[in-house]
């Protein structure tokens, strides 16, 4: 560490022990971007991320996260006094295991996509409809419009440093329109997290169709993208698990369920 890129030295008390905090400045040279193709997000609450690619869909499940929200919930309601050592405590440990999410779903998107020779990430932005989403008897607001704003920021630089632009991409409507023939309806959404084109037959991962519409908001054309217009891969998504064992993301395969 250069002495002349510390712009800020913060000593932090845990409730534990002090922590020394030390804010670098650091200078990213501008870098290639992997390719020119364009990769869709949707952001949401089951799955936390959907990523489609134009021939082949990511599914990153939020189980995780919505696991440690209901158990610091429960632990955090056990507290007599919500300002004593132990809730500030469980408070720090829940944000840090959050933050700890979010990294390790980030990086992953941002190499999957630079391994795909994704030069452009399209992300949904829901900061205009946040308000009219109707987020369920398990949603949590607070929770949620927290983590889409810090992923976000993270996937930003995370991308930034491998010349992979990041659009904010407005998401209204995406989960009501037909990716293959852009037919709109509220009912083609069904359960069991499929969407179903009463005009086309279009059969698709819900969340996947979601991302497939914000990847081509930012696409002149889908002839320019190479995108794959055999649209079974929007059914068949890649499954990509948080593993709480190693703190990082991997193939649903490799992850070794709890006993």
């Amino acid at each position: 560490m250069d002495i002349q890129s510390v712009q800020q030295v913060r000593a932090v008390w845990t409730d534990e022990e002090w922590e020394l905090h030390i804010v670098c400045r650091v200078e990213i040279e501008d870098a290639d971007a992997p390719g020119d193709r364009v990769a869709g997000i949707d952001l949401g609450i089951c799955n936390f991320a959907a990523v489609a690619v134009g021939d082949e869909a990511l599914l990153y499940p939020g189980g995780a996260l919505k696991e440690d929200d209901y158990y610091f919930q429960k632990e955090r309601a056990k507290c007599d006094d919500s300002g004593s050592q132990k809730a500030r405590r469980l408070d720090r440990k829940r944000d840090e295991r959050r933050t700890h999410f979010l990294h390790a779903v980030s990086n992953d998107i941002v190499a999957e996509c630079a391994a795909r020779n994704v030069g452009t990430i399209a992300v949904g932005d829901l900061s205009g409809i946040r308000e009219d989403t109707d987020w369920g008897d398990h949603g949590n607001l607070d929770l949620h419009g927290w983590a889409f704003d810090r992923f976000t920021e993270l996937l930003d630089y995370k991308a930034t440093e491998r010349g992979i632009s990041v659009e904010r991409v407005d998401e209204r409507d995406t989960s009501k329109s037909c990716a293959t023939c852009r037919f709109t309806d509220d009912s083609q959404r069904v359960e069991r997290g499929l969407y179903v084109c009463e005009e086309c037959g279009l059969v698709a991962n819900a969340d996947v169709n979601g991302a497939e519409n914000i990847r081509q908001k930012v696409l002149p054309s889908l002839a320019c993208d190479g995108g794959d217009r055999d649209n079974g891969w929007m059914a068949q998504p890649a499954v990509r698990l948080f593993d709480k064992s190693t703190g990082r993301v991997r193939p649903q395969e490799q992850v070794r369920p709890k006993p």
